[in-house]
């Protein structure tokens, strides 16, 4: 975090591990399917397929000085 003229900019997290987690329908224990790393940017983005419903979600274990958080989940029907 910089701040310039009373104004604060968050940067990116880069280069962390964070783990997709899927939960199937009618369950309530995610699994880890993927572990993504943030980029230069502090982004995500992956592409895995979809063959139940589900829900879907982020999850960073955190760090020394950044607590862990997880995303809101996504419900996929899966067609």
């Amino acid at each position: 975090m910089t701040q310039h003229r009373g104004i604060l900019d968050y940067g990116g997290y880069t280069d962390q591990p964070v783990r997709l987690q899927f939960c199937k329908a009618g369950t309530t224990t995610y699994t880890t399917v993927k572990t993504v790393y943030t980029s230069s940017t502090g982004t995500l983005t992956t592409t895995v397929p979809a063959s139940e419903d589900g829900y879907w979600r982020w999850n960073f274990a955190g760090t020394s000085t950044t607590p862990a958080a997880k995303s809101t989940a996504d419900y996929v029907d899966v067609q």
